[in-house]
């Protein structure tokens, strides 16, 4: 387990987190893939559904770890929801808000998983500092003074995937991608994928950067 940053956050890293992550390729291969602009999303890539055994299994392997290094108490599961991830789009076609680090949930309580279903040639993940506002998470409370730091600056003038410090953030922490590693965190902690370039046969699952993701909403047990 990594603590990243000023903010200490967790990341926990489980290596050989299924055995099963060949099964699951096939089951991607099987997958209706869709652009994920198409369902809203700014991911840069496509989409496919899990199956529900798969997610119903992860929250069950993920829970243990949450209440053991997130100082939450006793947790339980509110909703939870998966996909299958390919990342597709060239660097110089990003929009701008693909070429920075995000957050999946402004939500102290939402929890996702990197789940890599590739090797380490397709890129980790990274996890970064906004150096205006010296934010690492970003929670409800935050929303509003991050979003308004972001208006005030200049995004630099390069095209592609951050991957590493520039002006407006600063890499804290990186975890390289490696076949069936797992990667647990807050959705509201800052990260970006360390994609370098987009392979030849970027949609492909049994060739591309395949990810299996889980978003967990965790309600505290009173």
């Amino acid at each position: 387990m990594l603590r990243v940053g000023r903010e200490r956050e967790p990341v926990v890293i489980i290596d050989h987190a299924t055995g099963a992550a060949e099964s699951l390729i096939d089951a991607a291969s099987r997958s209706g893939f869709e652009p994920a602009s198409a369902v809203g999303s700014h991911y840069p890539g496509l989409l496919g559904p899990v199956p529900r055994a798969y997610v119903d299994a992860m929250v069950r392997f993920v829970l243990p770890f949450i209440e053991a290094h997130f100082d939450l108490g006793k947790i339980a599961p509110a909703r939870a929801r998966g996909n299958f991830s390919l990342v597709t789009t060239p660097p110089a076609d990003l929009e701008p808000e693909q070429r920075m680090p995000h957050i999946d949930a402004a939500d102290r309580l939402q929890f996702a998983t990197v789940h890599f279903l590739c090797d380490e040639d397709h890129g980790g993940t990274g996890f970064f500092r906004h150096r205006a506002t010296g934010f690492e998470t970003i929670d409800r409370q935050r929303l509003d003074a991050y979003n308004g730091a972001l208006s005030r600056e200049t995004a630099d003038d390069r095209a592609g995937y951050q991957h590493s410090t520039d002006s407006r953030f600063e890499r804290i922490a990186a975890c390289e991608a490696r076949f069936d590693r797992m990667l647990l965190y807050r959705a509201a902690l800052l990260h970006s994928g360390l994609i370098e370039k987009i392979p030849d046969h970027a949609a492909d699952p049994r060739r591309g950067r395949l990810t299996g993701n889980l978003f967990l909403q965790c309600a505290v047990r009173r």
